[in-house]
């Protein structure tokens, strides 16, 4: 039995695997215009949907490797009253977990893990809502990342537990699951075409 158990492990990290390259491939060869305007048609979704929970305290990551870029949501009117956290990185004696700083247009940033800009100077905060970047996903809400686990470790130590919201291009979902015991299921995915509740197998526009 143990032996069954270890293998299906092996099977869906391939599957992980090959979906992350699949998932990349397609970020990557999208061109700068298909890029720009998937990117504002999901910032239209997601401040839709943020705008359904209420003023709160979202937590949203800085763009790299051709992420869709949300931080024009600072800007948004509809948003005002919302307070803004970025995720930093942070090794502590239990593992590895993601503590959420304050930002605004005046931070002065600097170069965190793995070259992501985190603010130089971290006021902390917990989020009612984390928005995190998907390589790629399944519709019953599970989000394949780049495989370090920042997210679902955090997600997991967090309470009260955030709402989960993930961002992705529709072109990288995928039919086949490739969830394991340890991934956090979102709440919600946003992509282009509009936001997928895991709730249900139809999409919600």
């Amino acid at each position: 039995m143990t032996s069954f158990k270890v293998g299906v492990k092996f099977m869906v990290f391939d599957i992980k695997k090959t979906f992350r390259r699949q998932a990349l491939a397609y970020r990557e060869n999208l061109s700068s215009m298909e890029h720009a305007w998937r990117v504002a048609s999901m910032l239209e979704h997601l401040s839709t949907l943020l705008q359904s929970r209420g003023p709160c305290t979202v937590a949203i990551y800085q763009p790299i490797r051709g992420e869709p870029d949300l931080l024009a949501l600072l800007s948004d009117k509809n948003l005002i009253r919302f307070t803004w956290l970025t995720p930093v990185c942070s090794e502590t004696p239990n593992g590895k977990v993601l503590k959420f700083a304050k930002f605004g247009p005046s931070t002065t940033w600097v170069a965190g893990q793995y070259g992501i800009p985190v603010p130089a100077d971290c006021n902390w905060g917990e989020p009612d809502v984390v928005v995190m970047p998907c390589v790629g996903f399944h519709r019953l809400g599970y989000r394949l990342g780049y495989g370090a686990g920042w997210y679902d470790s955090t997600l997991a130590a967090l309470n009260p537990k955030p709402w989960s919201v993930g961002v992705a291009f529709s072109g990288t979902e995928f039919d086949v699951t490739f969830h394991e015991p340890h991934d956090q299921a979102l709440d919600a995915v946003v992509t282009e075409d509009g936001v997928i509740f895991p709730s249900s197998p139809q999409q919600n526009q």
